[in-house]
Protein backbone atom coordinates (compact mmCIF):
# COMPACT_ATOMS: atom_id res chain seq x y z
CA UNK A 1 0.00 0.00 0.00
CA UNK A 2 3.13 2.27 0.67
CA UNK A 3 4.63 1.35 -2.53
CA UNK A 4 1.50 2.23 -4.53
CA UNK A 5 0.85 5.83 -2.70
CA UNK A 6 4.56 6.40 -3.34
CA UNK A 7 3.94 5.61 -7.12
CA UNK A 8 0.84 7.71 -7.79
CA UNK A 9 2.61 10.77 -5.90
CA UNK A 10 5.67 10.36 -8.35
CA UNK A 11 2.96 9.94 -11.18
CA UNK A 12 1.26 13.12 -10.09
CA UNK A 13 3.86 14.92 -9.51
CA UNK A 14 5.70 14.39 -13.22
CA UNK A 15 1.84 14.73 -14.59
CA UNK A 16 1.99 18.56 -13.13
CA UNK A 17 5.56 19.05 -14.41
CA UNK A 18 4.55 18.52 -17.65
CA UNK A 19 1.47 20.38 -17.81
CA UNK A 20 3.64 23.28 -16.56
CA UNK A 21 6.26 22.79 -19.10
CA UNK A 22 3.69 22.68 -21.71
CA UNK A 23 2.24 26.13 -20.79
CA UNK A 24 5.60 27.57 -20.59
CA UNK A 25 6.49 26.57 -23.95
CA UNK A 26 2.92 27.74 -25.18
CA UNK A 27 3.99 30.84 -23.79
CA UNK A 28 7.11 31.26 -25.56
CA UNK A 29 5.78 30.01 -28.82
CA UNK A 30 2.93 32.01 -29.24
CA UNK A 31 4.77 35.71 -28.61
CA UNK A 32 7.68 34.13 -30.80
CA UNK A 33 5.35 33.22 -33.22
CA UNK A 34 3.43 36.84 -32.96
CA UNK A 35 6.95 38.02 -33.39
CA UNK A 36 7.72 36.12 -36.81
CA UNK A 37 4.54 37.02 -38.35
CA UNK A 38 4.60 41.00 -37.62
CA UNK A 39 8.63 40.67 -38.85
CA UNK A 40 7.75 38.78 -42.59
CA UNK A 41 4.88 41.03 -43.20
CA UNK A 42 7.01 44.23 -42.89
CA UNK A 43 9.59 42.60 -45.25
CA UNK A 44 6.90 41.52 -47.48
CA UNK A 45 5.01 44.57 -47.37
CA UNK A 46 6.65 46.59 -45.69
CA UNK A 47 5.04 49.22 -43.06
CA UNK A 48 4.07 48.55 -39.61
CA UNK A 49 1.62 45.53 -39.30
CA UNK A 50 -0.96 44.81 -36.27
CA UNK A 51 -1.82 41.35 -35.75
CA UNK A 52 -5.25 40.79 -34.46
CA UNK A 53 -4.15 40.12 -31.10
CA UNK A 54 -7.36 39.92 -29.01
CA UNK A 55 -7.83 36.71 -30.93
CA UNK A 56 -4.04 34.88 -29.80
CA UNK A 57 -4.46 36.44 -26.44
CA UNK A 58 -7.83 35.34 -25.86
CA UNK A 59 -6.66 31.89 -27.03
CA UNK A 60 -3.46 31.75 -25.01
CA UNK A 61 -5.69 32.67 -22.41
CA UNK A 62 -8.35 30.12 -22.68
CA UNK A 63 -5.11 27.73 -22.48
CA UNK A 64 -4.01 28.90 -19.74
CA UNK A 65 -7.44 28.56 -17.78
CA UNK A 66 -7.99 24.79 -19.69
CA UNK A 67 -4.46 23.85 -18.29
CA UNK A 68 -5.44 25.49 -15.10
CA UNK A 69 -8.60 23.45 -14.18
CA UNK A 70 -6.71 19.88 -15.94
CA UNK A 71 -4.16 21.22 -12.95
CA UNK A 72 -6.90 21.35 -10.47
CA UNK A 73 -8.98 18.17 -11.58
CA UNK A 74 -5.99 15.93 -11.24
CA UNK A 75 -5.18 17.59 -7.90
CA UNK A 76 -8.46 16.30 -6.81
CA UNK A 77 -8.24 12.99 -7.98
CA UNK A 78 -4.81 12.26 -6.74
CA UNK A 79 -5.97 13.50 -3.12
CA UNK A 80 -9.20 11.44 -3.32
CA UNK A 81 -6.88 8.71 -4.80
CA UNK A 82 -4.63 8.67 -1.30
CA UNK A 83 -7.73 9.30 0.92
CA UNK A 84 -9.33 5.92 -0.84
CA UNK A 85 -6.03 3.96 -0.32
CA UNK A 86 -5.73 5.45 3.60
CA UNK A 87 -9.12 4.86 4.45
CA UNK A 88 -8.83 1.28 3.21
CA UNK A 89 -5.77 0.70 5.13
CA UNK A 90 -7.60 1.45 7.97
CA UNK A 91 -9.88 -0.50 7.43
CA UNK A 92 -7.77 -3.32 7.41
CA UNK A 93 -5.95 -1.81 10.45
CA UNK A 94 -8.83 -1.51 12.25
CA UNK A 95 -10.07 -4.83 11.64
CA UNK A 96 -6.74 -6.52 12.65
CA UNK A 97 -6.74 -4.48 15.92
CA UNK A 98 -10.44 -5.31 16.76
CA UNK A 99 -9.32 -9.18 16.16
CA UNK A 100 -6.13 -8.91 18.56
CA UNK A 101 -8.37 -6.73 20.92
CA UNK A 102 -11.24 -9.25 21.34
CA UNK A 103 -8.15 -12.30 21.45
CA UNK A 104 -6.53 -10.78 24.49
CA UNK A 105 -9.21 -11.03 26.91
CA UNK A 106 -11.03 -13.84 25.78
CA UNK A 107 -7.64 -15.87 26.14
CA UNK A 108 -7.23 -14.83 29.94
CA UNK A 109 -10.31 -15.59 30.51
CA UNK A 110 -10.06 -18.83 29.59
CA UNK A 111 -7.03 -19.27 31.24
CA UNK A 112 -8.41 -18.36 34.66
CA UNK A 113 -11.20 -20.53 34.11
CA UNK A 114 -9.49 -24.02 33.41
CA UNK A 115 -6.74 -23.34 36.19
CA UNK A 116 -9.83 -23.08 38.70
CA UNK A 117 -10.95 -26.25 36.97
CA UNK A 118 -8.26 -28.48 36.25
CA UNK A 119 -6.47 -28.08 40.21
CA UNK A 120 -7.88 -27.35 43.63
CA UNK A 121 -6.55 -23.19 44.48
CA UNK A 122 -6.46 -21.69 47.90
CA UNK A 123 -9.07 -19.29 48.57
CA UNK A 124 -6.55 -16.04 47.84
CA UNK A 125 -5.66 -17.07 44.89
CA UNK A 126 -8.84 -17.84 43.89
CA UNK A 127 -9.91 -14.98 44.49
CA UNK A 128 -7.08 -13.09 42.20
CA UNK A 129 -8.22 -15.61 39.32
CA UNK A 130 -11.81 -14.07 39.76
CA UNK A 131 -10.64 -10.42 39.76
CA UNK A 132 -9.05 -10.75 36.66
CA UNK A 133 -11.79 -12.79 35.32
CA UNK A 134 -13.58 -9.67 36.22
CA UNK A 135 -11.02 -7.01 35.13
CA UNK A 136 -10.49 -9.07 31.42
CA UNK A 137 -14.54 -9.17 31.00
CA UNK A 138 -14.67 -5.24 32.17
CA UNK A 139 -12.25 -4.30 29.15
CA UNK A 140 -14.03 -6.38 27.21
CA UNK A 141 -17.32 -4.76 27.93
CA UNK A 142 -15.54 -1.21 27.27
CA UNK A 143 -14.67 -2.83 23.79
CA UNK A 144 -17.82 -3.70 22.71
CA UNK A 145 -19.51 -0.26 24.38
CA UNK A 146 -16.63 1.65 22.47
CA UNK A 147 -18.02 -0.12 18.81
CA UNK A 148 -21.68 0.21 19.56
CA UNK A 149 -21.39 3.93 19.98
CA UNK A 150 -18.81 4.53 17.24
CA UNK A 151 -21.10 2.43 15.11
CA UNK A 152 -24.07 4.71 16.36
CA UNK A 153 -22.02 8.37 15.79
CA UNK A 154 -21.09 7.40 12.30
CA UNK A 155 -24.79 6.96 11.45
CA UNK A 156 -25.94 9.91 13.49
CA UNK A 157 -28.25 7.82 15.48
CA UNK A 158 -26.69 8.02 19.29
CA UNK A 159 -29.25 8.72 21.45
CA UNK A 160 -28.69 11.40 24.25
CA UNK A 161 -30.72 10.64 27.36
CA UNK A 162 -29.83 13.66 29.74
CA UNK A 163 -30.84 13.69 32.83
CA UNK A 164 -29.88 16.14 35.93
CA UNK A 165 -26.99 14.77 38.49
CA UNK A 166 -24.69 15.31 40.81
CA UNK A 167 -21.48 14.84 39.56
CA UNK A 168 -19.83 14.33 42.96
CA UNK A 169 -21.78 11.50 43.62
CA UNK A 170 -21.58 10.02 39.90
CA UNK A 171 -17.82 10.03 40.37
CA UNK A 172 -17.54 8.50 43.49
CA UNK A 173 -20.59 5.67 42.10
CA UNK A 174 -18.22 5.36 38.98
CA UNK A 175 -14.72 4.76 41.05
CA UNK A 176 -16.88 2.30 43.01
CA UNK A 177 -17.72 0.66 40.37
CA UNK A 178 -14.05 0.13 38.42
CA UNK A 179 -12.75 -2.98 38.64
CA UNK A 180 -8.97 -1.66 39.31
CA UNK A 181 -6.91 0.69 41.68
CA UNK A 182 -8.49 4.18 41.11
CA UNK A 183 -8.00 7.57 42.99
CA UNK A 184 -11.06 10.11 43.12
CA UNK A 185 -10.37 13.45 44.54
CA UNK A 186 -13.72 15.46 44.94
CA UNK A 187 -13.16 19.49 45.16
CA UNK A 188 -15.98 20.71 44.46
CA UNK A 189 -19.33 19.15 43.40
CA UNK A 190 -22.07 20.58 40.46
CA UNK A 191 -24.90 19.50 39.15
CA UNK A 192 -24.62 18.07 35.40
CA UNK A 193 -27.63 17.86 32.23
CA UNK A 194 -25.77 14.42 31.12
CA UNK A 195 -26.71 11.09 29.82
CA UNK A 196 -25.07 8.44 32.68
CA UNK A 197 -24.15 6.04 30.28
CA UNK A 198 -22.04 8.38 27.98
CA UNK A 199 -20.51 10.38 30.68
CA UNK A 200 -19.67 7.17 32.17
CA UNK A 201 -17.78 5.85 28.93
CA UNK A 202 -16.49 8.87 28.76
CA UNK A 203 -14.48 8.88 32.18
CA UNK A 204 -13.87 4.45 31.34
CA UNK A 205 -12.33 5.51 27.82
CA UNK A 206 -9.66 7.96 29.80
CA UNK A 207 -9.33 5.87 32.68
CA UNK A 208 -8.75 3.04 30.75
CA UNK A 209 -5.93 5.13 28.63
CA UNK A 210 -4.16 5.69 31.88
CA UNK A 211 -3.84 2.61 33.00
CA UNK A 212 -2.36 1.97 29.55
CA UNK A 213 0.12 4.79 29.42
CA UNK A 214 0.75 5.21 33.19
CA UNK A 215 3.87 3.07 33.59
CA UNK A 216 2.05 1.17 35.90
CA UNK A 217 0.62 4.35 38.11
CA UNK A 218 -2.79 4.44 39.27
CA UNK A 219 -4.79 6.96 37.68
CA UNK A 220 -6.62 9.50 39.48
CA UNK A 221 -9.94 11.79 38.73
CA UNK A 222 -9.86 15.55 40.36
CA UNK A 223 -13.11 16.60 39.81
CA UNK A 224 -13.61 20.64 40.28
CA UNK A 225 -16.07 23.87 39.17
CA UNK A 226 -14.15 26.15 37.93
CA UNK A 227 -16.07 28.67 35.92
CA UNK A 228 -19.12 27.42 36.52
CA UNK A 229 -17.77 24.30 34.35
CA UNK A 230 -17.87 20.65 36.07
CA UNK A 231 -13.87 19.59 35.27
CA UNK A 232 -13.31 15.95 35.65
CA UNK A 233 -9.48 16.00 34.80
CA UNK A 234 -7.70 12.27 33.95
CA UNK A 235 -4.01 12.03 35.20
CA UNK A 236 -1.56 9.60 34.38
CA UNK A 237 2.09 8.96 35.18
CA UNK A 238 3.12 7.93 31.67
CA UNK A 239 5.35 10.08 28.92
CA UNK A 240 3.97 13.47 28.10
CA UNK A 241 2.28 13.56 25.11
CA UNK A 242 4.67 15.72 22.27
CA UNK A 243 2.48 18.90 21.25
CA UNK A 244 2.89 17.52 17.34
CA UNK A 245 0.43 14.94 19.08
CA UNK A 246 -1.63 17.13 21.23
CA UNK A 247 -4.94 17.68 18.57
CA UNK A 248 -4.11 14.78 16.69
CA UNK A 249 -4.75 12.07 19.06
CA UNK A 250 -8.50 12.47 19.27
CA UNK A 251 -8.92 11.72 15.34
CA UNK A 252 -10.70 8.65 14.37
CA UNK A 253 -8.27 5.76 14.45
CA UNK A 254 -5.50 7.34 15.21
CA UNK A 255 -2.95 5.93 17.55
CA UNK A 256 0.19 8.21 18.26
CA UNK A 257 3.88 6.56 16.87
CA UNK A 258 5.78 5.77 19.35
CA UNK A 259 8.20 2.98 20.61
CA UNK A 260 5.26 1.55 22.75
CA UNK A 261 2.51 1.43 20.24
CA UNK A 262 2.95 -2.23 19.36
CA UNK A 263 2.64 -3.21 22.88
CA UNK A 264 0.01 -1.23 23.48
CA UNK A 265 -3.70 -2.62 23.64
CA UNK A 266 -6.46 -0.39 21.93
CA UNK A 267 -8.54 0.54 18.68
CA UNK A 268 -7.83 4.17 18.03
CA UNK A 269 -11.63 5.09 19.25
CA UNK A 270 -11.37 5.89 22.57
CA UNK A 271 -10.55 9.67 22.74
CA UNK A 272 -12.62 10.13 19.20
CA UNK A 273 -16.07 8.93 21.36
CA UNK A 274 -14.99 11.03 24.03
CA UNK A 275 -14.40 13.89 21.90
CA UNK A 276 -17.69 13.49 20.43
CA UNK A 277 -19.22 12.68 23.81
CA UNK A 278 -18.20 16.07 24.81
CA UNK A 279 -19.11 17.77 21.76
CA UNK A 280 -22.78 16.24 22.06
CA UNK A 281 -22.85 18.08 26.00
CA UNK A 282 -21.82 21.16 24.53
CA UNK A 283 -18.56 20.29 26.74
CA UNK A 284 -14.50 20.24 25.75
CA UNK A 285 -12.16 17.80 26.10
CA UNK A 286 -8.22 18.25 25.61
CA UNK A 287 -4.74 17.75 26.88
CA UNK A 288 -2.25 19.05 29.31
CA UNK A 289 1.34 17.24 29.21
CA UNK A 290 3.17 17.69 32.89
CA UNK A 291 6.59 18.12 32.00
CA UNK A 292 9.43 18.73 34.66
CA UNK A 293 10.25 21.44 36.54
CA UNK A 294 6.37 23.02 35.22
CA UNK A 295 4.68 19.84 36.58
CA UNK A 296 6.15 17.85 39.71
CA UNK A 297 6.30 14.90 38.14
CA UNK A 298 5.64 13.82 34.17
CA UNK A 299 2.54 12.94 32.69
CA UNK A 300 -0.51 13.82 31.49
CA UNK A 301 -3.89 15.77 32.03
CA UNK A 302 -6.83 14.84 30.21
CA UNK A 303 -9.60 17.97 30.66
CA UNK A 304 -13.11 16.90 30.50
CA UNK A 305 -15.51 20.11 30.95
CA UNK A 306 -19.07 19.95 30.75
CA UNK A 307 -21.52 22.98 31.90
CA UNK A 308 -22.68 23.03 34.83
CA UNK A 309 -26.02 23.60 36.21
CA UNK A 310 -26.74 26.95 37.40
CA UNK A 311 -28.33 26.80 41.05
Amino acid sequence: MKFRTALYTVIFVLAIVMVITLIVFWSVYIINDYRTIRQLHAIVHGGGYTVPSAARWTVLVLGIAFLGILIAVLSVFFANLVRGNRFKQQQRDFGNMITHELRLPLSSIQVFAQTLLQRPVEPGERNQFTEGILSECSRLSLLIDQLLKFQQMEQGKLPVRKTSLDAGEFLNAFAGKWPRALKVRVEETARLQADPMLLELALANLVSNAEKYGRGGTPEIVLSRPDSKAQFIVRDGGRPIPQKFVKRIFRKYYRMPNVNTRRQTGVGLGLYIVKNIASLHHGSIKVHPLVPPEAAAEGNEFILRLPAQVS
